[in-house]
């Protein structure tokens, strides 16, 4: 598989010339996509996953997974 990565402004009105005012994304191919979507639904199907599992699950996204890093730090900080 490969993907493009590209450069997106942070902030278009901050200084353009600045490298920390930039990200990169990558851009997919239409297979990968495809690959993920097949991925998806297949493990969608499984009732018993992992409760603490974030990725291919409905519904579970990348800030939810943050939210319960912070709530163990804070737990084992205090």
């Amino acid at each position: 598989m490969q993907a493009v990565v590209v450069p997106l402004f942070k902030c278009k009105t901050g200084n353009l010339a600045d490298i920390n005012n930039y990200r990169a994304i990558a851009i997919s191919t239409a297979l990968s996509k495809l690959f993920k979507s097949v991925i998806t639904k297949r493990m969608s199907t499984f009732a018993d996953c992992e409760k603490h599992q974030f990725g291919f699950k409905a519904n579970h996204s990348t800030g939810l997974c943050t939210q319960v890093f912070k709530r163990t730090v804070d737990y084992y900080v205090n």
